[in-house]
């Protein structure tokens, strides 16, 4: 058995920022009346047509084949072997002896014969020779190797039945955290729209203010800078959009996926479920021993000391003890067939017993036993790898949480703050006391603060899913 590999241990999922969908350029996301792909819908899609998927569930089945392949070692191999052979020149001829012969050397007269006549003892061998055999072997003693061989690969069915559930865990994450991605950045396009209005606007105020000598040309090619920044933005928002529906496509399985099929509702009090749940508790829950990836590696290592057992049970002088039955019948006549064929037949039986064992093959079976030992020291060594990892990526998305959090607690303030800044300059303007460009500058320092907002409940939602996988509390 090949050793397994610990992919199955955890992943890594994107950063959206700077992604959304929309159906055109420019365009947002249709009606929901529109909208047909709901969660569960893509779950469901992601759950039937994903190619790694069906990867793991063929993988599993073929597993299953090895079982019963394993065990069908316990039953008699019966093997039929018919044959017919055509000699040009068989190699007995045909026999005769002379009537003077008998005669004379023997005494014997041939009543009926005449002199010089000879007289046919044995026609020869015909061309054609018939021969059926039937042989049944069954095992007797083999040291265990066959129930060994059988919970070998019963461990193997059990860890890609797990990898199943595992690679469904990873995929539902991804598309949740996707999802809830995109429709951030839905918002955060609409926010562009708005914010590139105020910022032509501002353009277009500051150049009237700079022809009629109220403003300075550093002022009017500030603001062209800022109306610039937004299309550099859009540009790139549309560059990831392509990516990201991409990587729906796949997850779901739906070549023909679109932006406008998808109904983007982000879960908002799961996510806040998720980053609520104490650290300690999530440090455990992350590292138990019943997750996914840890009871795998757990199976692999019970499956190589099963190896490691065949091995042991193969070393020198430990035969293996079958018995045989072999059945034979043959002639050069077709039985049932041709004239008297029974007269021309021939059968045995046989009952062997057979023992098999290896008295010395240069060290190959005492390497095989140390090999295996190290197998089974990889597969732990795996295992003590895996607890780190899954700790390390527990910490790494608990920390980003905490950071997405206290972020998002800040740029709430700050949003509030510029609003009321806002609503105070706008009174101000509104009186003559300070200028459009004032007024227009701030609403666009509104909308940062509104789209920074929103980029750190991406950071948070991908958090907060990553860490539903590693924990095994995924939904």
């Amino acid at each position: 058995m090949k050793k397994l590999s610990a992919l199955f241990l955890v992943f890594l999922l994107a950063l959206f920022t700077g992604q959304t969908l929309f159906a055109q350029d420019g365009a947002v996301l249709s009606n929901e009346a529109d909208k047909t792909g709901t969660m569960d819908e893509l779950k469901i899609s992601m759950d039937t047509n994903n190619a790694q998927l069906a990867k793991a569930r063929q993988t599993y089945i073929q597993s299953l084949l090895d079982v019963k392949n394993a065990k069908a070692n316990y039953q008699p191999t019966i093997n039929l072997l018919l044959t017919s052979t055509y000699m040009p020149n068989p190699p007995i001829g045909k026999m005769t002896i002379s009537v003077d012969s008998l005669s004379s050397q023997l005494g014997i007269v041939v009543p009926g014969a005449a002199a010089g006549e000879y007289i046919t003892l044995y026609n020869g061998m015909k061309n054609v020779y018939y021969n059926a055999g039937l042989s049944i072997t069954q095992p007797l003693f083999t040291w265990g190797k066959i129930p060994n061989a059988v919970k070998i690969y019963t461990k193997i069915a059990e860890i890609r039945a797990l990898a199943i559930e595992d690679t469904s865990n990873q995929l539902t994450a991804q598309l949740k955290a996707r999802v809830s991605a995109l429709k951030y950045m839905d918002e955060i396009l609409v926010l562009l729209d708005q914010t590139k209005e105020v910022a032509d606007e501002l353009v277009q105020v500051s150049q009237n203010a700079y022809d009629n000598g109220m403003l300075l040309k550093q002022d009017v090619v500030k603001a062209r800078i800022s109306a610039m920044e937004i299309d550099v933005t859009r540009q790139e928002i549309m560059k990831e959009y392509r990516t990201n529906l991409q990587g729906l496509r796949t997850l779901t399985g739906n070549e023909d996926l679109q932006s406008n099929d998808i109904d983007f509702s982000v879960n908002e009090d799961e996510i806040q479920a998720i980053v609520a749940i104490d650290h300690d508790e999530l440090y455990s829950m992350a590292t138990r021993a019943s997750s996914e990836p840890l009871t795998m590696l757990q199976k692999q290592t019970q499956a190589l000391q099963l190896k490691k057992k065949i091995a042991q049970d193969s070393l020198y002088w430990k035969p293996d003890l079958a018995l045989q039955v072999s059945l034979s019948y043959g002639g050069s006549a077709l039985p049932l067939v041709e004239t008297n064929w029974y007269r021309a037949d021939d059968y045995g039986l046989y009952l062997t017993l057979a023992v098999k064992s290896t008295v010395w093959d240069g060290g190959k079976k005492l390497n095989d036993v140390s090999y295996a030992q190290s197998e089974i020291l990889g597969s732990i060594a795996d295992y003590d790898a895996a607890v780190d990892q899954l700790q390390s990526v527990a910490e790494e998305n608990i920390a980003a949480a905490e950071l997405a959090q206290a972020k998002i607690e800040y740029l709430e303030l700050k949003l509030e703050e510029s609003q009321d800044r806002l609503e105070l300059l706008e009174r101000q303007f509104a009186v003559g006391y300070i200028s459009k460009t004032d007024v227009l500058s701030q609403q666009i320092e509104v909308y940062t603060n509104q789209m920074n907002l929103i980029k750190e409940k991406i950071s948070l939602a991908q958090a907060a899913y990553t860490l539903a996988y590693v924990t095994g509390i995924l939904e």
